[in-house]
Protein backbone atom coordinates (compact mmCIF):
# COMPACT_ATOMS: atom_id res chain seq x y z
CA UNK A 1 0.00 0.00 0.00
CA UNK A 2 1.40 3.36 -1.03
CA UNK A 3 0.56 5.82 1.78
CA UNK A 4 -0.20 9.76 1.28
CA UNK A 5 2.19 10.45 4.20
CA UNK A 6 4.53 8.28 6.35
CA UNK A 7 5.14 10.02 10.01
CA UNK A 8 8.34 8.09 12.06
CA UNK A 9 8.06 8.68 15.44
CA UNK A 10 5.15 8.90 18.05
CA UNK A 11 6.71 11.73 20.36
CA UNK A 12 4.24 15.06 20.72
CA UNK A 13 5.35 15.95 17.30
CA UNK A 14 4.66 13.29 15.60
CA UNK A 15 1.83 12.30 17.05
CA UNK A 16 0.34 15.84 16.90
CA UNK A 17 1.15 14.91 12.93
CA UNK A 18 -0.67 12.23 12.48
CA UNK A 19 -3.73 13.09 14.18
CA UNK A 20 -4.03 16.46 11.83
CA UNK A 21 -2.76 14.57 8.60
CA UNK A 22 -5.57 12.01 9.27
CA UNK A 23 -8.39 14.36 10.45
CA UNK A 24 -7.43 15.86 6.98
CA UNK A 25 -7.87 13.23 5.00
CA UNK A 26 -4.54 12.37 4.08
CA UNK A 27 -4.10 8.45 4.28
CA UNK A 28 -1.34 8.58 7.06
CA UNK A 29 1.04 6.10 8.77
CA UNK A 30 2.54 6.37 12.04
CA UNK A 31 5.52 4.36 12.88
CA UNK A 32 7.08 3.75 16.45
CA UNK A 33 9.65 1.64 17.96
CA UNK A 34 8.40 1.55 20.97
CA UNK A 35 4.82 0.95 22.54
CA UNK A 36 2.84 4.28 21.10
CA UNK A 37 2.67 6.26 24.10
CA UNK A 38 4.82 4.63 26.43
CA UNK A 39 8.19 6.65 27.63
CA UNK A 40 10.85 4.92 29.06
CA UNK A 41 13.77 7.92 28.58
CA UNK A 42 14.17 10.96 30.63
CA UNK A 43 12.29 14.04 28.18
CA UNK A 44 10.66 17.05 29.67
CA UNK A 45 6.67 17.28 30.91
CA UNK A 46 6.93 21.10 31.57
CA UNK A 47 4.01 23.00 29.19
CA UNK A 48 4.68 26.39 29.78
CA UNK A 49 2.64 29.04 29.47
CA UNK A 50 3.74 32.75 27.49
CA UNK A 51 6.72 33.36 25.04
CA UNK A 52 9.06 33.36 27.15
CA UNK A 53 12.30 31.26 26.29
CA UNK A 54 15.10 28.91 28.30
CA UNK A 55 17.76 31.40 28.75
CA UNK A 56 15.82 35.28 28.39
CA UNK A 57 12.28 36.25 28.68
CA UNK A 58 13.19 39.72 26.18
CA UNK A 59 11.39 39.91 23.05
CA UNK A 60 13.92 39.77 20.22
CA UNK A 61 13.61 42.49 17.96
CA UNK A 62 16.12 41.59 15.25
CA UNK A 63 13.43 38.47 13.54
CA UNK A 64 9.21 38.65 14.02
CA UNK A 65 8.83 35.91 15.91
CA UNK A 66 5.31 33.86 15.55
CA UNK A 67 5.73 31.52 18.92
CA UNK A 68 3.02 29.04 19.87
CA UNK A 69 1.95 29.72 23.44
CA UNK A 70 -0.91 27.89 25.22
CA UNK A 71 -4.05 28.36 27.38
CA UNK A 72 -5.60 25.49 28.95
CA UNK A 73 -9.13 25.17 29.69
CA UNK A 74 -9.10 22.92 32.92
CA UNK A 75 -12.14 20.72 33.96
CA UNK A 76 -12.82 18.57 36.16
CA UNK A 77 -11.82 15.23 35.14
CA UNK A 78 -10.12 16.26 31.20
CA UNK A 79 -8.87 19.16 30.14
CA UNK A 80 -8.17 21.03 26.79
CA UNK A 81 -4.63 22.97 25.59
CA UNK A 82 -5.37 25.15 23.16
CA UNK A 83 -2.22 26.14 21.00
CA UNK A 84 -2.55 30.04 20.51
CA UNK A 85 -1.03 31.27 16.64
CA UNK A 86 -2.29 27.88 15.08
CA UNK A 87 -5.86 27.09 13.35
CA UNK A 88 -8.94 27.08 16.44
CA UNK A 89 -8.88 23.06 15.50
CA UNK A 90 -5.09 22.92 17.14
CA UNK A 91 -7.04 21.85 20.65
CA UNK A 92 -6.37 18.63 22.10
CA UNK A 93 -8.11 16.87 24.69
CA UNK A 94 -6.05 15.60 27.77
CA UNK A 95 -7.21 13.66 30.55
CA UNK A 96 -3.99 12.96 32.56
CA UNK A 97 -2.83 14.98 35.76
CA UNK A 98 -2.12 18.94 35.81
CA UNK A 99 0.28 20.18 38.05
CA UNK A 100 0.09 24.03 38.28
CA UNK A 101 3.40 25.51 38.29
CA UNK A 102 3.51 28.71 40.67
CA UNK A 103 7.52 29.45 39.84
CA UNK A 104 10.90 29.16 39.04
CA UNK A 105 13.14 29.76 41.69
CA UNK A 106 16.96 29.65 41.80
CA UNK A 107 18.28 28.12 45.27
CA UNK A 108 21.65 28.86 46.39
CA UNK A 109 23.46 26.57 48.77
CA UNK A 110 22.70 28.45 52.01
CA UNK A 111 19.25 28.55 50.99
CA UNK A 112 18.80 32.05 49.57
CA UNK A 113 16.29 32.16 47.26
CA UNK A 114 15.46 34.29 43.65
CA UNK A 115 12.45 33.35 41.44
CA UNK A 116 11.55 34.47 37.49
CA UNK A 117 8.26 35.73 38.68
CA UNK A 118 7.27 38.48 41.85
CA UNK A 119 4.02 36.23 42.46
CA UNK A 120 3.82 33.08 43.83
CA UNK A 121 0.26 33.38 42.56
CA UNK A 122 0.43 33.36 38.79
CA UNK A 123 0.49 30.20 37.07
CA UNK A 124 3.55 29.92 35.13
CA UNK A 125 3.06 26.52 33.48
CA UNK A 126 1.88 22.65 34.29
CA UNK A 127 3.48 19.67 34.32
CA UNK A 128 1.85 16.95 32.26
CA UNK A 129 1.65 13.28 32.26
CA UNK A 130 2.83 13.09 28.88
CA UNK A 131 2.30 9.34 28.42
CA UNK A 132 -1.17 10.77 29.05
CA UNK A 133 -0.50 13.06 26.31
CA UNK A 134 0.42 10.84 23.87
CA UNK A 135 -1.72 7.79 24.36
CA UNK A 136 -4.85 11.08 23.59
CA UNK A 137 -3.12 12.18 20.88
CA UNK A 138 -2.23 8.55 18.91
CA UNK A 139 -5.81 7.78 19.59
CA UNK A 140 -7.65 10.46 18.02
CA UNK A 141 -4.98 9.99 14.84
CA UNK A 142 -6.43 6.39 14.84
CA UNK A 143 -9.92 7.58 15.28
CA UNK A 144 -9.58 9.59 12.05
CA UNK A 145 -7.95 6.89 9.98
CA UNK A 146 -4.20 6.89 10.53
CA UNK A 147 -2.99 3.40 10.78
CA UNK A 148 -0.62 2.96 13.76
CA UNK A 149 2.44 0.71 13.51
CA UNK A 150 3.92 0.48 16.98
CA UNK A 151 7.37 -2.14 17.79
CA UNK A 152 8.77 -1.45 14.10
CA UNK A 153 12.17 0.46 13.92
CA UNK A 154 12.86 2.79 10.78
CA UNK A 155 16.48 1.67 9.16
CA UNK A 156 16.71 3.73 6.02
CA UNK A 157 15.04 6.52 4.31
CA UNK A 158 14.85 7.39 0.74
CA UNK A 159 13.30 10.49 -1.41
CA UNK A 160 13.15 10.65 -4.89
CA UNK A 161 10.69 12.33 -7.58
CA UNK A 162 8.66 9.54 -6.54
CA UNK A 163 7.89 9.81 -2.84
CA UNK A 164 9.80 8.21 -0.01
CA UNK A 165 10.12 4.37 0.79
CA UNK A 166 11.53 3.66 4.28
CA UNK A 167 12.77 0.46 4.93
CA UNK A 168 11.69 -0.69 8.53
CA UNK A 169 11.86 -4.11 10.72
CA UNK A 170 9.93 -4.95 13.00
CA UNK A 171 8.66 -8.94 14.49
CA UNK A 172 7.52 -9.40 11.38
CA UNK A 173 10.65 -9.01 9.66
CA UNK A 174 12.06 -6.03 7.42
CA UNK A 175 9.93 -4.43 4.56
CA UNK A 176 9.68 -1.18 2.48
CA UNK A 177 7.14 1.50 3.33
CA UNK A 178 6.14 3.69 0.74
CA UNK A 179 4.51 7.54 0.89
CA UNK A 180 4.15 10.25 -1.30
CA UNK A 181 5.86 12.35 1.75
CA UNK A 182 6.87 11.91 4.90
CA UNK A 183 7.41 13.66 8.25
CA UNK A 184 10.36 12.37 10.41
CA UNK A 185 9.61 12.88 14.28
CA UNK A 186 12.57 10.81 15.43
CA UNK A 187 14.47 12.46 17.76
CA UNK A 188 17.67 13.91 18.48
CA UNK A 189 20.95 11.63 16.45
CA UNK A 190 18.40 11.51 13.84
CA UNK A 191 20.19 8.65 10.96
CA UNK A 192 17.22 9.41 8.69
CA UNK A 193 17.89 13.37 9.32
CA UNK A 194 21.42 12.49 8.60
CA UNK A 195 21.00 10.36 5.73
CA UNK A 196 18.82 12.51 3.82
CA UNK A 197 21.54 15.68 4.12
CA UNK A 198 19.50 17.95 6.68
CA UNK A 199 22.35 18.45 9.31
CA UNK A 200 24.73 19.37 6.22
CA UNK A 201 26.52 22.44 7.42
CA UNK A 202 25.21 22.06 10.69
CA UNK A 203 28.00 22.59 12.80
CA UNK A 204 28.93 20.59 16.11
CA UNK A 205 27.43 24.25 18.65
CA UNK A 206 28.17 22.71 22.14
CA UNK A 207 28.33 19.35 21.44
CA UNK A 208 26.08 16.21 23.24
CA UNK A 209 24.45 16.54 26.59
CA UNK A 210 23.51 14.11 28.93
CA UNK A 211 20.67 13.64 30.98
CA UNK A 212 20.00 11.87 34.20
CA UNK A 213 16.73 12.24 36.28
CA UNK A 214 15.18 9.99 39.37
CA UNK A 215 11.97 9.65 40.23
CA UNK A 216 10.81 9.88 43.74
CA UNK A 217 7.72 8.79 45.71
CA UNK A 218 7.82 11.79 48.16
CA UNK A 219 9.92 14.22 49.08
CA UNK A 220 9.89 17.60 51.71
CA UNK A 221 8.63 20.31 49.25
CA UNK A 222 11.05 23.60 49.75
CA UNK A 223 8.21 25.84 49.22
CA UNK A 224 4.47 25.89 50.08
CA UNK A 225 3.21 25.87 45.87
CA UNK A 226 4.62 23.45 43.41
CA UNK A 227 6.95 25.27 41.45
CA UNK A 228 10.18 24.57 39.58
CA UNK A 229 13.42 24.56 41.96
CA UNK A 230 16.85 24.79 40.61
CA UNK A 231 19.60 23.94 43.46
CA UNK A 232 23.36 25.79 42.47
CA UNK A 233 25.61 24.09 44.60
CA UNK A 234 29.09 24.00 42.89
CA UNK A 235 31.02 22.40 44.78
CA UNK A 236 28.89 19.22 44.02
CA UNK A 237 28.64 19.81 40.42
CA UNK A 238 28.98 22.74 37.82
CA UNK A 239 25.59 22.33 36.60
CA UNK A 240 21.66 22.37 38.65
CA UNK A 241 19.91 20.33 40.18
CA UNK A 242 16.35 20.36 39.10
CA UNK A 243 13.20 19.96 41.08
CA UNK A 244 9.47 19.37 40.87
CA UNK A 245 6.37 17.74 40.37
CA UNK A 246 6.28 14.40 38.21
CA UNK A 247 3.10 13.10 37.48
CA UNK A 248 1.01 10.76 38.54
CA UNK A 249 1.15 12.14 42.01
CA UNK A 250 5.40 12.10 42.01
CA UNK A 251 8.73 14.15 42.42
CA UNK A 252 11.27 14.47 40.21
CA UNK A 253 15.27 15.71 40.53
CA UNK A 254 16.70 15.94 37.49
CA UNK A 255 20.92 16.86 35.96
CA UNK A 256 23.16 17.40 33.46
CA UNK A 257 26.64 17.46 31.72
CA UNK A 258 28.53 17.29 28.45
CA UNK A 259 29.03 13.94 26.90
CA UNK A 260 32.34 14.63 27.32
CA UNK A 261 32.72 15.32 30.75
CA UNK A 262 32.72 12.09 32.59
CA UNK A 263 31.00 12.99 35.69
CA UNK A 264 28.87 10.61 37.43
CA UNK A 265 24.93 11.97 36.97
CA UNK A 266 23.74 9.15 38.87
CA UNK A 267 26.22 9.75 41.89
CA UNK A 268 25.60 13.51 41.47
CA UNK A 269 22.66 13.06 42.49
CA UNK A 270 22.35 9.95 44.90
CA UNK A 271 24.74 12.79 46.69
CA UNK A 272 22.67 15.62 46.90
CA UNK A 273 19.65 13.26 48.58
CA UNK A 274 21.62 12.11 51.07
CA UNK A 275 25.06 14.18 52.00
CA UNK A 276 24.16 17.69 51.17
CA UNK A 277 22.41 21.11 52.25
CA UNK A 278 19.51 19.57 50.80
CA UNK A 279 19.10 16.21 52.21
CA UNK A 280 16.85 16.75 54.77
CA UNK A 281 14.06 17.07 52.07
CA UNK A 282 14.59 13.60 50.62
CA UNK A 283 14.34 11.84 54.51
CA UNK A 284 12.62 9.14 54.01
CA UNK A 285 12.07 9.19 49.91
CA UNK A 286 12.26 6.04 47.88
CA UNK A 287 13.37 6.08 44.15
CA UNK A 288 11.15 4.69 41.83
CA UNK A 289 12.72 4.85 39.00
CA UNK A 290 15.40 6.24 36.94
CA UNK A 291 15.48 7.87 33.52
CA UNK A 292 18.40 9.10 31.12
CA UNK A 293 19.14 10.32 27.89
CA UNK A 294 22.13 12.64 25.44
CA UNK A 295 20.46 15.16 23.43
CA UNK A 296 22.20 17.02 20.53
CA UNK A 297 23.27 20.42 21.08
CA UNK A 298 24.03 21.61 17.60
CA UNK A 299 21.99 24.68 16.12
CA UNK A 300 19.05 24.22 14.49
CA UNK A 301 18.54 23.08 10.78
CA UNK A 302 17.84 26.12 8.80
CA UNK A 303 15.33 24.79 6.66
CA UNK A 304 13.15 21.64 8.20
CA UNK A 305 11.51 20.90 4.94
CA UNK A 306 12.71 19.85 1.82
CA UNK A 307 12.38 17.42 -0.80
CA UNK A 308 9.11 15.33 0.36
CA UNK A 309 10.24 15.37 4.04
CA UNK A 310 9.49 17.39 6.68
CA UNK A 311 11.75 17.18 9.80
CA UNK A 312 9.92 17.87 13.22
CA UNK A 313 11.36 17.64 16.89
CA UNK A 314 14.60 16.83 18.32
CA UNK A 315 15.99 16.17 15.54
CA UNK A 316 15.56 19.79 13.87
CA UNK A 317 16.57 21.55 17.08
CA UNK A 318 17.33 20.97 20.57
CA UNK A 319 14.38 20.83 23.10
CA UNK A 320 11.92 23.06 20.34
CA UNK A 321 10.06 24.33 23.22
CA UNK A 322 9.59 21.18 24.65
CA UNK A 323 6.10 20.13 24.38
CA UNK A 324 4.04 22.81 22.62
CA UNK A 325 6.79 23.76 20.30
CA UNK A 326 6.68 20.39 18.97
CA UNK A 327 2.91 19.74 19.06
CA UNK A 328 2.95 23.52 16.91
CA UNK A 329 5.55 22.01 14.43
CA UNK A 330 3.77 18.89 13.84
CA UNK A 331 0.60 20.52 13.22
CA UNK A 332 1.82 22.63 10.82
CA UNK A 333 4.13 19.97 9.47
CA UNK A 334 0.86 17.86 8.50
CA UNK A 335 -1.21 21.40 7.10
CA UNK A 336 1.85 21.88 4.87
CA UNK A 337 2.85 18.40 3.45
CA UNK A 338 -1.30 18.72 2.47
CA UNK A 339 -0.57 21.53 1.00
CA UNK A 340 2.46 20.16 -0.76
CA UNK A 341 0.63 17.23 -1.85
CA UNK A 342 -2.07 19.65 -3.59
CA UNK A 343 0.91 20.79 -5.80
CA UNK A 344 1.43 23.96 -3.32
CA UNK A 345 5.05 24.89 -2.21
CA UNK A 346 4.17 23.83 1.22
CA UNK A 347 7.72 23.07 1.84
CA UNK A 348 8.37 27.17 1.80
CA UNK A 349 5.57 27.67 4.14
CA UNK A 350 6.42 25.54 6.42
CA UNK A 351 10.50 26.60 6.36
CA UNK A 352 8.66 30.10 7.07
CA UNK A 353 6.78 28.86 9.95
CA UNK A 354 9.76 26.92 11.51
CA UNK A 355 12.01 30.33 10.86
CA UNK A 356 9.90 32.83 12.96
CA UNK A 357 8.62 29.80 15.46
CA UNK A 358 11.37 30.04 18.08
CA UNK A 359 14.12 32.07 19.58
CA UNK A 360 16.58 30.35 18.56
CA UNK A 361 16.61 31.75 14.80
CA UNK A 362 17.39 35.01 16.58
CA UNK A 363 20.72 36.51 16.36
CA UNK A 364 20.04 39.34 19.21
CA UNK A 365 18.36 36.34 21.32
CA UNK A 366 21.36 34.13 20.86
CA UNK A 367 24.04 36.73 22.14
CA UNK A 368 21.78 37.71 25.27
CA UNK A 369 21.61 33.79 25.97
CA UNK A 370 25.58 33.24 25.66
CA UNK A 371 26.97 36.24 27.22
CA UNK A 372 26.40 35.18 30.43
CA UNK A 373 28.94 32.33 32.42
CA UNK A 374 26.58 29.68 33.91
CA UNK A 375 26.62 30.81 37.59
CA UNK A 376 27.58 26.78 38.76
CA UNK A 377 30.54 26.75 36.33
CA UNK A 378 31.83 30.52 37.06
CA UNK A 379 31.43 31.19 41.11
CA UNK A 380 32.14 29.26 44.05
CA UNK A 381 29.46 28.36 46.58
CA UNK A 382 30.13 31.41 48.74
CA UNK A 383 29.78 33.47 45.76
CA UNK A 384 26.62 31.52 44.69
CA UNK A 385 25.11 32.78 48.10
CA UNK A 386 26.35 36.24 47.56
CA UNK A 387 25.16 36.36 44.17
CA UNK A 388 21.38 35.13 44.98
CA UNK A 389 21.17 36.64 48.16
CA UNK A 390 21.91 39.95 46.52
CA UNK A 391 19.01 39.38 43.86
CA UNK A 392 16.88 38.10 46.83
CA UNK A 393 17.55 41.52 49.07
CA UNK A 394 16.78 43.76 45.81
CA UNK A 395 13.53 41.96 45.08
CA UNK A 396 14.66 41.15 41.74
CA UNK A 397 12.94 38.86 39.68
CA UNK A 398 14.05 37.15 36.31
CA UNK A 399 15.82 34.81 34.51
CA UNK A 400 19.38 35.07 35.72
CA UNK A 401 20.62 36.28 32.59
CA UNK A 402 18.17 38.80 32.26
CA UNK A 403 19.09 40.59 35.07
CA UNK A 404 22.85 39.47 35.60
CA UNK A 405 22.87 41.43 31.78
CA UNK A 406 19.77 44.32 33.33
CA UNK A 407 21.11 45.23 36.38
CA UNK A 408 25.00 45.01 35.43
CA UNK A 409 25.89 47.99 36.37
CA UNK A 410 24.86 47.75 40.55
CA UNK A 411 26.40 44.33 40.57
CA UNK A 412 29.62 45.65 38.93
CA UNK A 413 29.60 48.07 41.84
CA UNK A 414 28.25 45.86 44.70
CA UNK A 415 29.80 42.82 43.21
CA UNK A 416 32.74 43.43 41.13
CA UNK A 417 34.81 40.33 41.29
CA UNK A 418 31.47 38.03 40.88
CA UNK A 419 30.53 40.15 37.64
CA UNK A 420 33.55 39.46 36.21
CA UNK A 421 33.56 35.85 36.56
CA UNK A 422 29.90 35.85 34.89
CA UNK A 423 30.23 38.91 32.30
CA UNK A 424 33.78 38.25 31.09
CA UNK A 425 35.47 40.65 28.58
CA UNK A 426 34.41 41.13 24.73
CA UNK A 427 37.86 39.27 23.55
CA UNK A 428 36.93 36.31 26.52
CA UNK A 429 33.37 35.89 25.13
CA UNK A 430 34.34 35.98 22.06
CA UNK A 431 36.99 33.41 22.20
CA UNK A 432 34.33 31.04 24.04
CA UNK A 433 31.88 31.05 21.54
CA UNK A 434 34.59 30.54 18.65
CA UNK A 435 35.28 27.10 20.99
CA UNK A 436 31.54 26.61 21.60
Amino acid sequence: MKYDLIIVGGGPGGAMAARCAARDGLKTLLVEKMKAGRITRFCSRDLRLGAGGFSSDTIPTDVNLKRVTVTIEVGSRHHRIHLQGLPPDAVVDYRGELNPVFNETLVSPSGRAFSRDHSNRDIEGFVVDKEQLLIGLIADAEAAGCVIRDGTRCLSIEDSTDGVRVRVTSDAGEEVLSARRAIIADGSFSMLAEQLGFNEGRSPGRGRIKFMNLILDRVKFPFPEWRRVRFCLPSLHNGIVNMGPWPPGLFQISTSASVSNEVNLQGILTTFTTNSPFSELFTGAKVIARQACNMDLRPPIREAARGNVICVGDNAAFAEVAIKGAMGCGYMAARFSKEALEGRDGNAAYNDYWQHAFNFFSPQYNRRANSVRKITEALTDGETDDLIGWMEDRGIAGLPNDVIVEHREQLEQDLPDICGKLLPREQDRGDRHAVA
